[in-house]
């Protein structure tokens, strides 16, 4: 293969595995408010403490995606996603193992440092791949994965959640993150 074709499919390798990243990514933000009425009963939260656990990893990500984006701008952008990816993986994993709020909230929070490093660089790293001319159809693939990750995460956190228990919604959405960061 060619030298301009190879980069051609890695670009466009890279936008399905950063678009399937942010497809979980959104899942993953959305799983817990389908969860809370379990989670209110298993983990006896009061109404305040359920509605904390999306401040949490909102105001974690508001300050770990400034650090992420300097990280990113200072030499590979796939290893802090990477990095991010795999952290976000592995604490909606430990969501799913928590026994008590203080856990689920760490955990919850912890999400918020994984996420900042994907949505701190993704875009970056796809306008080193794509020429400018293609960069909006780029941009719009990306980021059509925002609706649907939003609806599936509210969707699989009420089916799984109904189906197999609160827990069991955290293992099935954490361990593909874990899968991607490797990607």
């Amino acid at each position: 293969m060619n030298a301009p074709a190879a980069a051609a499919r890695s670009a466009y390798v890279a936008l399905g595995v950063l678009t399937a990243i942010n497809l979980l990514n959104y899942v993953d933000r959305y799983l817990v408010p389908p969860l809370v009425p379990e989670l209110e009963h298993a983990m006896g939260l009061t109404h305040e403490q359920a509605g904390w656990l999306w401040p949490a990893f909102m105001v974690v990500y508001m300050l770990a995606a400034p650090v992420f984006g300097a990280w990113g701008d200072r030499g590979s952008r796939t290893r802090p996603i990477a990095l991010g990816v795999l952290v976000w993986g592995v604490a909606t994993v430990l969501s799913g193992f928590a026994r008590n709020y203080h856990q689920l909230f760490a955990a919850r929070a912890l999400v918020g440092i994984g996420e900042a490093a994907y949505v701190a660089i993704a875009p970056a790293l796809l306008a080193d791949c794509f020429p400018v001319s293609a960069r909006g159809r780029v941009y719009a693939v990306l980021n059509m994965a925002i609706p649907v990750g939003a609806a599936l995460g509210y969707v699989l956190g009420g089916l799984i959640g109904q189906h197999f228990g609160w827990r069991a919604a955290f293992f099935v959405c954490g361990a593909p993150g874990i899968a991607l960061a490797a990607a």
